[in-house]
Formats: C-alpha cells, sequence, structure tokens
C-alpha cells in the first residue's frame, strides 16, 4: 500500500508538469496584455509599457519565461500577482480555505440526499416511484447552477429570510453562522451532483439485486433493510465513490459560477477575476493548486476502494 501511493504521488509530478506546460502557454494565447492592464487602458505610451514589460520578462521567448516561472514554482514562490501586487501564495492562502469548505459541504449534501433517493429508486418495485425519482433526478441535472442559485436567493434569503446571504464568517469563530452562510451555495451545487450520483446508486443497485449474494441473505430470512445495507449497497458503492470522487475533484475547481453568483471569494472566482484582469501568474497558480488537489482526491478515492471491497490490493 505504501508502495502504491508513493508511486502516485510521483506521477504527480509528470502531471503537474503537462499541465503547466499546457496552462502556461495557453494563458499566452489569450488575448490581452498584463503590462496594459497595470498602466490602464487609457495609458498608451510605447515607452512605458516597454518599461512594464521588460520589468515583467515579457519581452523575453516564451520558453524563457516559462523556465524562470516553473523554477520560482519549485522553489515554493507561486509569484505576485500582476493586478494587485501581492503574493499568491497570499491570496490562495486566503482563498482556499472557502472552496474547500464549499467543495465539502456541497459533497456531503449531494451524498445525503443522492444515496437514499438512488437507494429508494433502486429497489422499489414500483415504476411510478422509480419514475418519479428519474425525472427529479434529470430535471436537477438540466437545470443551470446559476439559476438555481438566484432562485435560492430570491426565496429563502429575499422573502422567507431564512438564510443571510453574502455573510460567509470563519468555521472556528461563529459554526452555525458559517454553516447557515454556506448553505444555499452549497445546495447550489449539491443539487446537479446529487442527481448524477442518485443515478448511479440506483444503476448499481438493479445490476446487483438479482446476484446470487443477495437471493442467499433473503433466504437466510434477514429483512430487506438489512439485505439493502448490508449486502447490496456496501457492494454497488464502488461505482458510487468513483463518482463521487470525480465530482469532488471537479467542485474545487468547477465552482466558479456559484462562487461568483454568491460573491464567495473563493478560489473559483479568484481565477475567474484573474482571466477578466489577465493575470497570469495568478490564474496559472490557481490552475496548478486545484489540478494538484483533483489528482490527490482520485488518490484518496482509490485507497478508499480497499475499505469498501477487501479483495482490491495494491501491490
Amino acid at each position: 500500500m505504501q508502495r502504491y501511493v508513493a508511486q502516485r504521488l510521483l506521477l504527480l509530478i509528470p502531471v503537474l508538469f503537462v499541465i503547466s506546460v499546457v496552462v502556461f502557454s495557453l494563458m499566452h494565447l489569450i488575448p490581452g496584455d498584463p503590462a496594459q492592464v497595470i498602466l490602464g487602458f487609457e495609458n498608451t505610451d510605447p515607452a512605458q509599457l516597454a518599461a512594464v514589460r521588460r520589468d515583467l520578462g515579457l519581452d523575453r521567448p516564451v520558453y524563457v519565461q516559462y523556465g524562470r516561472w516553473l523554477g520560482r514554482v519549485l522553489s515554493g514562490n507561486l509569484g505576485t500577482s500582476v493586478r494587485t501586487g501581492r503574493p499568491i501564495g497570499a491570496l490562495i492562502l486566503e482563498a482556499l480555505p472557502f472552496t474547500l469548505e464549499l467543495a465539502i459541504y456541497a459533497v456531503v449534501l449531494a451524498i445525503l440526499i443522492a444515496v437514499p433517493v438512488g437507494t429508494l429508486a433502486g429497489t422499489t418495485s414500483s415504476r411510478l416511484a422509480d419514475g418519479t425519482m428519474q425525472t427529479l433526478t434529470l430535471l436537477g441535472l438540466s437545470l443551470p447552477a446559476f439559476w438555481v442559485g438566484a432562485m435560492f436567493i430570491l426565496l429563502f434569503s429575499v422573502h422567507l429570510r431564512w438564510f443571510p446571504v453574502l455573510t460567509f464568517p470563519a468555521l472556528l469563530d461563529a459554526p452555525l453562522a458559517n454553516l447557515r452562510g454556506f448553505f444555499l451555495p452549497a445546495l447550489t451545487l449539491a443539487v446537479p451532483n446529487a442527481a448524477a450520483i442518485a443515478r448511479m446508486v440506483r444503476a448499481s443497485l438493479v445490476s446487483v439485486r438479482r446476484e446470487e449474494y443477495v437471493k442467499v441473505a433473503r433466504a437466510k430470512g434477514l429483512s430487506e433493510s438489512l439485505v439493502v445495507r448490508r449486502h447490496m449497497l456496501k457492494n454497488a458503492l464502488i461505482p458510487v465513490v468513483t463518482l463521487i470522487g470525480i465530482v469532488a475533484g471537479y467542485l474545487l475547481g468547477g465552482s466558479i459560477v456559484v462562487e461568483q453568483v454568491f460573491a464567495i471569494p473563493g478560489v473559483g472566482r479568484m481565477g475567474l477575476q484573474a482571466i477578466v484582469q489577465r493575470d497570469y501568474p495568478v490564474l496559472q497558480a490557481v490552475v496548478l493548486i486545484v489540478t494538484a488537489l483533483f489528482v490527490l482526491v482520485n488518490l484518496l478515492v482509490d485507497l478508499i476502494y480497499v475499505f469498501l471491497d477487501p479483495r482490491i490490493r495494491y501491490a
């Protein structure tokens, strides 16, 4: 097991290297000039523009710029924001807790919604109930996140006043207020992902409910709920856990829309602002951090397989 974990961590190095090359290349294909952003678009003095480009190293060949940037990253220096002049590492440390909490909160809500719904759909003999649940999950997958978030704000914050808007206190300082503040954005992210997970739970249960070990468990006189929990659900969870891992990795970097709608100062929103402001160093750092977290989440999912199925062993 330890050898497998070490191998996967070593594989992270070439993955991040390839991602860094791709991201760095794409950043320089985006229209716009960071030097012009710093000076302001009303300032078109060629001498000042050339001086800023020289200070930023933008007058050098792309491969030289990449080499200098990669060297700084390997030394732990993610660079400095072109727009604010602050160290990017400090900016990410400020924004990352918001994104991590939002992603974890959304995954937990998605699991709490999806597992019961998918289990009921996968074990029921009623076509009406099964069809209703499939329709609801399809609806959840179809609704755009920005619309769902806006409707949640309008209903639960403006009209009912159940949840605050734009209030995200620290978890350790005010736990209940923190959970209330993050509930609507987390639920907005959880709805489509819960629908996808529920469909996977249903499909997995349908595929195992006629297996011999399930028939044997019923023949022993076990209650149906015990058969579902102990035999069917446990053996059906491996593909579900795979999907949850993908969802968790996606939420770490794909929550840009929700962070923007709810004005959450997370990594996704920071990346979006970096795109608008042509802040290449910030955007490159955000993509690298999110990629590393995604790979680590998938490693964690592989390790969870061992606990779900003792037959799985890693050399």
